[in-house]
């Protein structure tokens, strides 16, 4: 991304997090749902099985995040053509 789409990520995801801290209780729900169906596979599988899951997760992370960027930054770009429209 250029400098302007970047700056108003930033600023966007900074003011997300700052609202998602204010809705903590539907947070803290997803996060323990989260860790409870972690916790069955978790004692199930072995040390290089975890390990395994746990790269997977962070590509798939790393992915997500890509992907986020990518729609944010052609989310700002209709709005440019729609200014100039």
């Amino acid at each position: 991304m250029d400098g302007y789409p970047d700056c108003l990520y930033q600023y966007v995801v900074d003011h997300m997090e700052a609202e998602a801290a204010v809705n903590l209780i539907g947070y803290s729900r997803c996060r323990s749902a989260q860790d409870m169906a972690w916790s069955a596979p978790e004692e199930a599988l072995t040390h290089e099985q975890i390990k395994l899951v746990e790269d997977y997760r962070s590509a798939w992370t790393e992915l997500r995040y890509q992907e986020e960027r990518l729609l944010f930054q052609k989310a700002v770009s209709l709005g440019k053509w729609m200014v100039q429209a």
